[in-house]
């Protein structure tokens, strides 16, 4: 989970429950601590979490790190990327491959050869 949506959920949070001014007041965390954790200026402290929960009665669990469906969401969108990368890796290789003379071919031959033989050997 990326900070500056951490920040726009804190920052909602807090303007939907009251002012920064009122929040201040009511947790003991400065107007302008609040105003830079609102603003993903600064990564709030668990405990400036815990207060910020408590006060508005939002669930601490959400607040810190989002709804379960913001969460798939995101680990989701991460794998998403991840899976883009390595097929663009795979065509890249594919493609190119043709280029390469003999003996290129034969030590990235080597290369996989070896990736794959330590991978079945951690896995086992």
């Amino acid at each position: 989970m990326s900070k500056e949506i951490r920040a726009e959920r804190i920052k909602n949070v807090i303007l939907e429950n009251s002012t920064y001014e009122e929040l201040a007041e009511k947790t003991g965390i400065s107007v302008s601590t609040l105003v830079r954790i609102a603003s993903g200026k600064t990564e709030p402290k668990f405990s400036d979490i815990i207060k910020i929960a408590m006060v508005t009665g939002v669930d601490l669990n959400e607040l810190a790190h989002g709804d379960i469906v913001n969460i798939k969401e995101d680990a989701m969108l991460k794998n998403d990327k991840q899976n883009d990368e390595v097929v663009k890796a795979h065509n890249f290789i594919v493609w190119n491959i043709s280029s390469l003379d003999k003996k290129d071919i034969l030590s990235i031959s080597r290369i996989v050869y070896a990736l794959s033989t330590l991978k079945k050997n951690l896995i086992i």
